[in-house]
């Protein structure tokens, strides 16, 4: 049975239609959820913005924001989300810098480089 060229035409254009809208359906959408498991079987999720840096943890259906201690720039964000036992471990590093960041009592705490022993010494 052949189709009329009308109906092949609507059929091909609602078909590209559906394909277009599953393609883009995550475009702009920054926000990603992960979830570690503790050991007592509780767990902990975080929810954030891959650009924005903002994150949010819960350990109920409650989101409480992580505070920032200064502004952070529109980067690209990645994180690391661990179980150590009863406790988890959170780590942002900014992508683009290689800046990083943990999780510390809901406040971010910026990582910061040691000084060679050599620099050290030179400064006195």
């Amino acid at each position: 049975m052949k189709l009329p060229a009308t109906h092949v035409t609507k059929l091909t254009a609602l078909l590209c239609m559906l394909l277009t809208t599953n393609l883009y359906a995550d475009v702009g959408a920054p926000f990603e959820v992960k979830m570690v498991v503790l050991e007592n079987g509780e767990t902990r999720h975080i929810k954030y913005n891959i650009h924005s840096g903002e994150t949010w943890w819960s350990s109920t259906t409650q989101w409480q924001k992580i505070e920032e201690p200064e502004p952070i720039s529109r980067s690209t964000y990645d994180y690391t989300m661990v179980s150590t036992g009863m406790y988890w471990r959170l780590i942002r590093v900014d992508k683009l810098t290689g800046e990083a960041w943990k999780n510390s009592g809901g406040r971010w705490v910026k990582f910061t480089t040691k000084p060679k022993e050599e620099e050290v010494k030179n400064k006195y």
